[in-house]
């Protein structure tokens, strides 16, 4: 009976700690980590990504390397887009691109490069 009692207190503790946790929609400040998900092509899967949002600044990190994508955050937009300007093999310039938005708890996002279309689910880490 005892152990019952803990867990259900256990839970509770969690719950209103997620309670406590504000909605992405709301504030989105904060670091995000997730699992990249290969859509199309090959994309870095190898270990989680980061987003960043701190002020109007954002920053997606793809598989925590050494891209780093950046944008500008507007409050109430419920949008978070950072990109990275790069050159091809064949020397053209193209991006690599991040768009993200709030869902319940968690951020959502699709993550684009010439050889990459993958999507993304963040919880606040």
């Amino acid at each position: 009976m005892r152990s019952r009692s803990f867990l259900t207190l256990s839970a509770c503790a969690l719950l209103a700690a997620c309670a406590g946790t504000p909605d992405p929609g709301q504030d989105p400040t904060g670091s995000w980590i997730g699992a990249l998900v290969t859509d199309q092509g090959t994309c870095p899967t190898e270990r989680t990504s980061t987003l960043r949002i701190h002020g109007r600044e954002i920053l997606f990190t793809p598989a925590d390397g050494s891209q780093v994508l950046h944008g500008t955050y507007t409050p109430d937009s419920h949008h978070y887009h950072a990109e990275l300007a790069i050159t091809d093999l064949n020397h053209h310039p193209t991006a690599v691109v991040f768009n993200g938005y709030p869902v319940g708890q968690a951020i959502g996002g699709t993550f684009g490069s010439p050889s990459c279309r993958a999507h993304i689910t963040m919880t606040r880490h």
